[in-house]
């Protein structure tokens, strides 16, 4: 563990720091003065000109004892280091000195609030967070690098519908109509707001029937978002055989450009309509597309 350094900051307080080295992800410090409660604490995501820095805006006098303790997250392993140090003429005089090598993070908070002889209230800013314990999981996205750990438990993605308008930029919707397989239900997708819409907080999709059958002509245009054959998806020409307009318009969305993953648990809060010729679902579909016409590769619900 690195040492380390206490500056006095006159009126403005104190700081605490430690030096940066390659391999550092995070740095929780914790400081009691005197023993007395709160304790105060900060969480540091980021080391800023070469070192991890934490500034208290406390005053100590001649003979305070400051207890500094530190927990750092260094190639996904926690340390501790433990610290008291005295006051004497505004300089700090270590008294007793403590290194933990590699503890287990869901001991590590624990470990740190035991250093202290009675259990003491912490005080972390309003802005930040506590340290999360982590038990690595095999769980990849799309989102993550290679070398990022994903915890047992953490939240991969999360939307609500409660900021007013789809976010697209992790939303899509699907403009096309099927391809007439045997197994493909007999309606086109659009983003008509008509369709489909955000209201209190939640998405709501409302299939139409559509005004004329067999006649006239579907064209979508540069509009389509076909995944297999542009032809097939996106046109169907007046007088086609075989072929009638699609008689229900519904919504389909999708995330299969903007996040993807493999291994977790899903959770959907949703509320699916019961009737004839009515079927909804929710999809897990492969990252290739080719399972969008051929539902065996799908896990519908």
């Amino acid at each position: 563990m690195p040492n380390v350094n206490i500056e006095m900051l006159n009126e403005q307080g104190l700081k605490i720091s430690i030096p940066d080295e390659a391999g550092m992800q995070r740095v929780f410090v914790m400081l009691q003065v005197d023993g007395s409660c709160p304790a105060l604490m900060d969480y540091l995501t980021q080391a800023n000109n070469g070192s991890w820095t934490s500034v208290q805006r406390i005053w100590l006098q001649n003979d305070d004892k400051l207890q500094v303790s530190l927990l750092v997250q260094y190639n996904n392993n926690i340390y501790e280091k433990s610290e008291t140090r005295v006051i004497l003429n505004t300089r700090f005089l270590i008294t007793q000195e403590r290194n933990t090598v590699n503890i287990w993070r869901s001991k590590a908070l624990e470990t740190l609030s035991n250093s202290n002889e009675k259990k003491c209230q912490l005080h972390l800013p309003a802005d930040q967070k506590l340290f999360k314990y982590c038990k690595p999981t095999n769980s990849i996205t799309s989102r993550s690098s290679s070398s990022q750990v994903i915890c047992q438990g953490e939240l991969l993605f999360e939307d609500d519908f409660s900021e007013g308008q789809l976010n697209s930029s992790v939303w899509m919707y699907d403009i096309r109509q099927r391809m007439y397989y045997v197994e493909e239900e007999l309606v086109a997708f659009d983003d008509s707001p008509r369709i489909s819409y955000l209201r209190e907080g939640h998405l709501h999709i409302v299939p139409m029937v559509a005004n004329e059958v067999t006649e006239g002509v579907y064209k979508l245009g540069d509009r389509c978002t076909a995944v297999d054959n542009r032809q097939l998806e996106c046109s169907i020409s007046k007088g086609s055989f075989f072929k009638i307009k699609p008689p229900v318009y519904s919504a389909q969305l999708h995330t299969r450009k903007s996040f993807s993953f493999k291994y977790g648990k899903i959770v959907v809060r949703a509320k699916l309509p019961k009737g004839d010729w009515l079927f909804p679902y929710m999809m897990l579909q492969p990252v290739s597309t080719y399972a969008e016409t051929h539902f065996t590769n799908q896990l519908r619900k």
